[in-house]
């Protein structure tokens, strides 16, 4: 198998989604694969003791966290995401409480899901990755 045929499954995710809203080019795909599993850790922190008090915080950290799900194809991370930015909007504290530990497991298996992807494609994703350098 070579770099151009290197096929991006990864369960919890829709690659081939991600893929065309990167027109398709999987260095720059794979760069996000790899800035979402470096990033969203940090993300997850911060929603993970939601208050009251911090409604608005934890909003903006779902938002953010909505739209790197939907970049890379996490679809259902996605939709629950936007279920929790709703529940946050309407301040519906309780049911946001309940729902959002799941949401956290769900997001930390994708992190999982893709660090385990790229370790077991390593050779290639290198390939792809430093396509191009060197060159000047």
């Amino acid at each position: 198998m070579s770099e151009e045929n290197l096929e991006i499954v990864i369960p919890e995710i829709n690659s081939e989604s991600g893929l065309n809203l990167c027109s398709g080019n999987k260095k720059i795909y794979i760069q996000s694969l790899r800035l979402f599993i470096s990033n969203i850790p940090a993300t997850l922190i911060k929603i993970r003791d939601v208050t009251e008090d911090n409604l608005k915080n934890y909003l903006i950290s779902v938002h953010s966290l909505k739209g790197m799900c939907d970049y890379i194809g996490a679809q259902e991370a996605r939709i629950k995401a936007k279920q929790l930015e709703d529940l946050a909007d309407a301040g519906d504290f309780k049911v946001l409480q309940e729902q959002n530990e799941n949401f956290i497991k769900q997001i930390e298996i994708i992190i999982n899901n893709i660090q385990t992807w790229l370790d077991s494609n390593s050779n290639f994703v290198d390939k792809i990755i430093n396509a191009g350098r060197g060159n000047g």
